[in-house]
């Protein structure tokens, strides 16, 4: 069948102009269509952490939650191997970001601390030109220091149980973990889970410094907060531009009750899971078992009682006899 540019069976065909021109349009379509939806995705990160651990970084995401962030915590690593390994590869092995910005952003995740994501926080004010930039410290570089060396590095009895167990339980590499803790640590030049010589906490503290100093080089003033927790929530809300709680700042930290914390809610969550069936197997064991004993217990009675009046009718008939 023969078939015209102009005229095509059941109707008029468009001209191949025409035709260009309406396909071209649907393909813009569909890629807005497309790159609206990544931008939809990616929520962004809408606050940088540029402070170190042990600058009350884990108190800072108790109060950002109250301020309506989510904030991912280098104490979440340990539960999450992908993470780990996504940022092993950005921070230590030269990969790039965006595998590991992935692992925050399917989560929800919009502001980052502590680390690993804190040795992002130049890449990471590139790629978001519009977040904000906090930078934790404390009193003194000295200060910081006694904080994060007396840090539970060498975890024992009941803590180290409860995260062997946890890390039994979801297959984590525990050992693995404490490594990537110490090739956090030695990328500003500390290791405390060696010996700490007066050259080690030398550089440690050294390492704080810089670190710090290149977050004041970088980062306009207008764009970074500066923060102490001592302050409290005004110059934090003030820099974010909302009100401030009518309840006490938050001061929480990486301590044994934090692990102790993830340990029984990560296991109440399972075990219920795991266990939920036996919630309605056991009233019926315990109800077949009361039933069994009262049976067994009557049972009991009536061969006790009719024994006891057949010996008791035996000498009855002896006592007669005599």
């Amino acid at each position: 069948m023969m078939v015209s540019v102009r005229r095509g069976v059941g109707g008029s065909a468009m001209s191949p102009l025409l035709a260009l021109r309406s396909t071209g349009a649907l393909l813009c379509v569909a890629l807005e269509s497309l790159h609206c939806a990544r931008a939809a995705g990616d929520g962004g990160i809408r606050l940088v952490g540029a402070g170190l651990p042990c600058t009350g970084t884990q108190s800072l995401v108790v109060a950002l939650e109250h301020l309506g962030y989510k904030s991912c915590h280098g104490v979440f690593f340990w539960l999450n191997t992908t993470m780990r390994r996504r940022w092993t590869e950005y921070t230590h092995e030269g990969g790039p970001l965006e595998p590991a910005l992935g692992t925050l952003l399917e989560q929800g995740y919009d502001v980052t601390l502590d680390i690993p994501t804190v040795y992002a926080w130049k890449d990471l004010a590139d790629r978001y030109p519009d977040s904000k930039v906090i930078l934790t410290v404390r009193d003194s570089p000295e200060r910081w220091y006694s904080s994060f060396a007396a840090k539970l590095h060498f975890p024992d009895g009941g803590i180290l149980a409860a995260m062997g167990y946890v890390a039994w339980y979801y297959s984590l590499d525990l050992d693995g973990f404490w490594e990537f803790l110490s090739q956090n640590q030695r990328k500003i030049g500390c290791d405390f889970r060696a010996e700490q010589t007066p050259e080690l906490r030398k550089r440690c503290i050294d390492g704080y410094v810089a670190h710090n100093a290149g977050v004041h080089r970088v980062i306009p003033s207008d764009r970074l907060l500066v923060f102490n927790l001592k302050e409290g929530w005004a110059p934090l809300c003030k820099f974010l531009g909302v009100p401030v709680p009518d309840i006490p700042f938050p001061m929480r930290d990486i301590t044994k009750g934090v692990t102790m914390d993830i340990f029984k809610d990560m296991m109440d969550e399972k075990l219920s899971m795991n266990f939920r069936p036996f919630l309605w197997f056991t009233p019926l064991v315990l109800a077949q078992w009361w039933c069994v004993w009262r049976l067994c217990r009557c049972c009991c009675r009536r061969c006790c009682g009719y024994c006891c009046r057949s010996m008791g009718g035996s000498a009855s008939k002896g006592n007669k006899a005599a």
